[in-house]
C-alpha cells in the first residue's frame, strides 16, 4: 500500500508539470523542473520485481539497476540545471555546460563499471548485500552515491536559500522541497559509508543503517510534494472560487429570472464563443451585473409602489422581496407610473462587492420562499443565460 502512495505521488507530481510544461513549453526551468519529476517517477518502477523483470526480458541482466541509478542521477542533474537556468546569465550557462560534462562522465564510469564485472547480474543484488571486494562493483555503487551526494547537497543550498527569501505556499512548498533534498542526501552519504566498510570487510551497526534507508523511501516524494504544492495550493484555491461562483449563480436564478423578464433589455450581449457565454466566472460576472442593473431599474418603481418605505435596505428580504413581485407585475403589465428621479436603488452602496452579492443572494432566496404569496412569474425567453 506504502508503495502505491509513494508511486502516485511522484506521478501526480509529474504529470501536473507535464500539463504546466504544456502552457510554456518555451520555459527552460519549467522544462527542468519536469524532466527532474519524470526521472524520479521512471525510476521507481524498475525498483520493483515486475519492472526489473521486464528490464531483464528487454535489455538483460543489471540493466534495470543501471537505468535506475541513471533516472536517479538524472533526477538531480535535472535539479541543478532548474536553478541554474533560473538564475540565467553567462555564468550561469556555462556552469550548464559543465554539469553536462560531469553527468556524462558519471554515466560513462557507470558503464564501464558494469560491463567490467566478472558475471551478469551482479547490479541486481541490494546494496547491503552486494560484493564491494569487487573493485567494478564497489566502483559502479561509488560514482552513482558521490554524484548524488554532489548535485543533492548543491540543491539543497539553493532550495534552501531560495526558501528565505520566499513567502506564503512558495516558501511552504520550498522547505519541504528542502528537506526531501537533504534527507536524500544524508541518507546517500550514509550509504556510502556502508560501501567502503563492506569494501574493509566491517559492517555498519543496524541503528544506523536502517534510518537512512527509511529517509531515502521519504525523501523523493517530500521533494516532490514541495515542489508541487504552490501549484497544487493554487489549483485548490481556484475550485473553491469556481465551485462557489456556480453556487452563486445558482442561488442568484430566481431574482435574475424575474428582472430580466420585467427589462429585457439589462441582459448583456453575449460576445462569448458561439453565441454563449464561456466559463462559470464570466457568467457569474455577467448574472451579478444584470441583477444589479434591474434593480435600479425596479427601485423608482418600488418607491412609488409603496412610498412611505423610506430606506429600501432597512426593510427585510422578504418584504422587499413581495414588493419587488408586485412592482415586477406592474411594469410588465404596462400601467407603471412614469419613475421617479433620484430614489434610491434597494440595495446598499456603502458597502463592498461581497456585501452586495450577499444582498443579491438574500433577496434572490426570499424572491424563493415568498413565491406562494404573489403569483409567479413565468420563467421565459428560452432560458437565456446571464
Amino acid at each position: 500500500m506504502y508503495y502505491a502512495l509513494f508511486f502516485l505521488t511522484l506521478a501526480t507530481g509529474a504529470l501536473w508539470k507535464l500539463y504546466q510544461l504544456s502552457r510554456a513549453p518555451q520555459d527552460l526551468p519549467t522544462r527542468c523542473l519536469t524532466l527532474s519529476l519524470v526521472c524520479a517517477a521512471a525510476a521507481y518502477p524498475l525498483s520493483t520485481t515486475q519492472g526489473r523483470s521486464a528490464v531483464y526480458d528487454l535489455c538483460g541482466a543489471g540493466a534495470a539497476k543501471t537505468l535506475a541509478d541513471v533516472l536517479i542521477m538524472g533526477m538531480a542533474y535535472a535539479l541543478m540545471l532548474f536553478y541554474l537556468h533560473s538564475d540565467g546569465g553567462a555564468p550561469a550557462r556555462r556552469r550548464v555546460r559543465l554539469e553536462g560534462l560531469a553527468f556524462l562522465s558519471a554515466v560513462a564510469a557507470i558503464g564501464a563499471a558494469t560491463a567490467a564485472m566478472p558475471y551478469p547480474g551482479t547490479l541486481n543484488r541490494s546494496y547491503t548485500n552486494a560484493d564491494m571486494t569487487t573493485p567494478a562493483v564497489l566502483a559502479a555503487y561509488l560514482v552513482v552515491g558521490l554524484y548524488l551526494m554532489y548535485a543533492l547537497s548543491i540543491s539543497t543550498r539553493w532550495t534552501y536559500r531560495y526558501a528565505r527569501r520566499s513567502h506564503g505556499s512558495q516558501a511552504a512548498g520550498l522547505w519541504l522541497a528542502a528537506l526531501g533534498l537533504a534527507a536524500f542526501a544524508v541518507a546517500t552519504a550514509v550509504r556510502g559509508s556502508i560501501l567502503v566498510a563492506g569494501h574493509e570487510g566491517g559492517e555498519l551497526p543496524h541503528w544506523l543503517t536502517l534510518p537512512s534507508d527509511r529517509a531515502l523511501v521519504v525523501s523523493v516524494p517530500l521533494f516532490v510534494l514541495g515542489v508541487t504544492w504552490p501549484g497544487a495550493r493554487s489549483r485548490a484555491l481556484a475550485w473553491r472560487l469556481w465551485r462557489e461562483h456556480r453556487r452563486v449563480h445558482a442561488q442568484l436564478e430566481p431574482l435574475w429570472t424575474l428582472l430580466t423578464e420585467t427589462f429585457p433589455d439589462t441582459v448583456l450581449r453575449d460576445t462569448g464563443w458561439g453565441g454563449r457565454s464561456r466559463g462559470v466566472h464570466r457568467r457569474y460576472a455577467r448574472r451579478i451585473i444584470e441583477c444589479h442593473d434591474g434593480l435600479i431599474r425596479v427601485s423608482p418603481h418600488l418607491h412609488a409602489e409603496e412610498p412611505s418605505a423610506s430606506s429600501w435596505p432597512a426593510a427585510t428580504p422578504e418584504d422587499l422581496a413581495i414588493r419587488l413581485r408586485r412592482a415586477a407585475k406592474t411594469v410588465q403589465s404596462g400601467s407603471a407610473p412614469p419613475p421617479q428621479q433620484g430614489i434610491p436603488v434597494a440595495l446598499s452602496q456603502d458597502l463592498g462587492r461581497e456585501a452586495v452579492v450577499q444582498q443579491l443572494v438574500h433577496l434572490s432566496k426570499a424572491l424563493r420562499a415568498t413565491s406562494g404569496r404573489e403569483a409567479s412569474p413565468a420563467r421565459g425567453k428560452g432560458g437565456r443565460q446571464g
